[in-house]
């Protein structure tokens, strides 16, 4: 299994897009409209939400009482004919049993009730939700003087989505993602990874900086025309979804928890969350083109107001992909980008990429990026991995190990080449469970005052609802 959790839930993927700001007029107008229209979309959305939620779970009690109806059979393999790459990837993904290693799940009772009422909320209304709750504790065998060694991470991830509208060849959706993170036995203002001095973000889990206790990372309205082979998106996104997106080293709930194995490093605003739009062109089956705009000053703890100031990072990637996830997948990834900040001034560079899925159930992997020193932290990254997606034919593990090389930037303060080796394992427990260890080596540190190597070992769980 990878990025996706399969159940009786419909998968929503969220996918985060730029605003597009005309330099010829006036941004803060264009600013307060944009969010104007963002905020009334999302209360439709939400008090819909609301009362079509509150109505399964008043039924989900009741439902509890009837006697279980067993998972259908895997449909044959066939492939979406229409739409975007990563609509096919998600059908695909959709169908992958969770394949657990007990059948008895203990939350059972209480969730298959609420999966059955959400069924039917999707199929009535075209309303999906989805949710998670990921634990993960760290040690670090060296830190800093005065640092401690571990420390304990929890995250909730609401994902939601509603087909407003579909007539055929064109469609319009509404997708969002509520997020929630705490510390556990320590202030929410600890960070290890930054305490540790790494600028690879050793558990991406909270990223850098303090913990948010709850949090609108995307919230955006996608509108498919020409016949689906095209689509747009607009509102609060998610660069990584359209640019350097990998299907086996770009989850840190379920895969890699470093900053590089979650998308490419050497692209500062690649895993923000901030205001912007997208663009998505199907050419061929085997061909497509991304192209993606956002805020380099947004964050995910605020709103859309910061566009006014026109501080963008602009980015478009052409792919060659063959196949799908599980069923050998072959993808080829370019992509040229530059940027506006604040603080680091303007840069611009390359990436590529390559993912290569074998019959076996292995999955060879790479990244590399190359940009200015100005406009990012990282200038230089070689990623190097490998994965198996069914390990001991167990179709919900995964097996997973990955080597980084990075050269910072060193007009934004980076003092060392850092290095990273990861390697994880994820079990599939139950249908609702998952858990694993994770080892991460740290060679030198970037911003530490003196070259060290310290070991991170970890467990991570995640709950599936």
């Amino acid at each position: 299994m990878l990025g996706h959790s399969p159940g009786s839930q419909p998968h929503v993927l969220i996918r985060c897009k730029d605003t597009l700001v005309d330099s010829c007029t006036s941004h803060q107008p264009a600013a307060e409209n944009i969010r104007t229209g963002t905020v009334r979309a999302f209360a439709a959305f939400a008090v819909k939400a609301v009362l079509l939620t509150a109505s399964a779970l008043a039924q989900a009690s009741a439902a509890a009482q009837q006697p279980q109806i067993p998972d259908a059979p895997e449909p044959a393999q066939h492939r979406v004919q229409s739409g975007q790459a990563l609509d096919w990837d998600a059908a695909v993904l959709a169908r992958v049993p969770p394949d657990p290693l007990f059948h008895h799940d203990p939350l059972s009772p209480v969730l298959a009730p609420l999966d059955a009422q959400l069924t039917r909320l999707h199929e009535a209304e075209k309303l999906s939700f989805s949710a998670t709750y990921t634990l993960l504790n760290q040690y670090a065998t060296a830190t800093p003087a005065g640092v401690r060694h571990d420390w304990g991470t929890g995250r909730f991830d609401l994902n939601g989505g509603w087909k407003a509208w579909d007539h055929g060849g064109s469609a319009g959706s509404f997708s969002l993602l509520v997020r929630s993170g705490t510390n556990l036995g320590v202030s929410e203002q600890f960070n290890l990874s930054d305490r540790i001095g790494s600028a690879l973000y050793l558990n991406c889990l909270p990223g850098g900086g303090a913990q948010q206790p709850i949090s609108l990372n995307v919230l955006y309205y996608r509108q498919d025309f020409w016949q689906k082979k095209m689509a747009f998106y607009i509102g609060k996104i998610h660069p990584n979804e359209f640019v350097s997106l990998s299907m086996y080293n770009n989850d840190e709930r379920t895969q890699f928890l470093n900053g590089e194995n979650d998308g490419n490093l050497t692209i500062s605003s690649d895993g923000a969350y901030a205001g912007g739009a997208a663009l998505e062109y199907q050419a061929t089956e085997h061909f497509f083109v991304h192209a993606v705009t956002v805020d380099t000053e947004g964050s995910q703890q605020t709103g859309i107001k910061t566009l006014a100031d026109r501080k963008y990072m602009n980015a478009i990637e052409v792919e060659w992909k063959e196949g799908a996830p599980t069923q050998q997948n072959h993808v080829f990834r370019a992509s040229l980008w530059r940027d506006d900040t604040a603080k680091r001034g303007s840069g611009h560079g390359v990436g590529f990429a390559e993912d290569w899925e074998f019959a076996s159930g292995w999955v060879a992997f790479s990244r590399l990026g190359l940009a200015t020193d100005k406009g990012t932290s990282i200038r230089r990254v070689i990623s190097l991995g490998g994965a198996n997606i069914r390990p001991f034919g167990r179709r919900g593990d995964m097996f997973g190990a990955a080597v980084d090389l990075t050269e910072p930037s060193y007009g934004a303060g980076g003092l060392h080449h850092e290095a990273l080796f990861e390697t994880f394992y994820r079990a599939r427990l139950t249908k609702s469970f998952e858990l694993g260890p994770d080892l991460e080596v740290d060679v030198h540190p970037t911003y530490a005052r003196k070259e060290y190597t310290t070991a991170l070992i970890g467990a991570r769980a995640r709950i599936i609802f």
